[in-house]
């Protein structure tokens, strides 16, 4: 599958269950918190803060996009087989949870896997989830691991980290945030550091490739540091788009 072949897919995917497709936005950020543009949910700061209605805007509370991104923060990284500074970010959102025409985690982890495993087709027996264990006053994500073990995932393959890894955002200095459920990939032995226990996060080898990042934005960010809940749930997803061209097409 061309990297084109992907765009559209995915696109169309969420085009077909009710998401309306929006297109990219400048790397040069309305959001004067940051200088770039860094991830896609930034164009929809103020709709996931609850600050402004996606009805009226977009018609939905459900969107689409495949976003231009600059990011830095992984710059030291930058030459190994998974790092850019410049990529493109998938996204799908759910802004505002509504019992009647929204999805929270339940929702976001089943298009993931109905995504990756039926339409792309790879292998969900190499799958590999990582959750929030819980720190800072926010709870453990039972219910992400009670979601992935309902569809397939066993508990071996569920993985939990903390703030640094499984608890998303914000872009800025505050905003908008929450845990986060990651789908990593096991690319195979060639890839891995051969020590035991190698998994997801492994400081040592690349074996095993975050794909995408479900973030389950329920929290707010202050600048003093301070978790607060925010007015509304989001869903806020993003897949690293070069990483799953190259995973689809067995390259680095």
């Amino acid at each position: 599958m061309t990297s084109s072949e992907l765009r559209k897919e995915f696109l169309n995917f969420f085009e077909k269950r009710g998401h309306k497709v929006v297109p990219s936005s400048s790397l040069i950020p309305a959001d004067p918190s940051v200088l770039l543009t860094s991830a896609g949910m930034q164009q929809f700061v103020l709709y996931l803060a609850g600050e402004k209605n996606p009805i009226q805007d977009f018609g939905t509370r459900h969107l689409a996009s495949c976003q231009k991104c600059f990011r830095t923060l992984d710059i030291d990284e930058v030459g190994d087989d998974v790092h850019h500074t410049f990529f493109e970010m998938l996204g799908n959102w759910s802004i505002g949870q509504d019992p009647k025409a929204g999805y929270f985690k339940n929702g976001a982890i089943k298009y993931a896997l109905e995504f990756l495993g039926d339409r792309l087709k790879l292998d969900k027996n190499r799958f590999w989830i990582t959750i929030f264990r819980g720190e800072k006053g926010i709870p453990r994500d039972e219910e992400s691991i009670k979601i992935w073990k309902e569809n397939g995932i066993s508990k071996e393959r569920i993985k939990e980290f903390g703030l640094e890894d499984n608890l998303w955002g914000p872009v800025g200095e505050s905003g908008p945030c929450g845990p986060n459920s990651e789908i990593h990939y096991d690319r195979g032995e060639i890839y891995g550091c051969g020590e035991k226990g190698c998994g997801p996060n492994c400081p040592n080898c690349n074996r095993f490739i975050e794909l995408w990042n479900l973030v389950f934005m329920e929290y707010s960010k202050t600048r003093r540091g301070e978790y607060q809940l925010l007015s509304q749930k989001n869903v806020d997803t993003g897949i690293g788009f070069e990483r799953l061209v190259a995973v689809l097409q067995k390259k680095d």
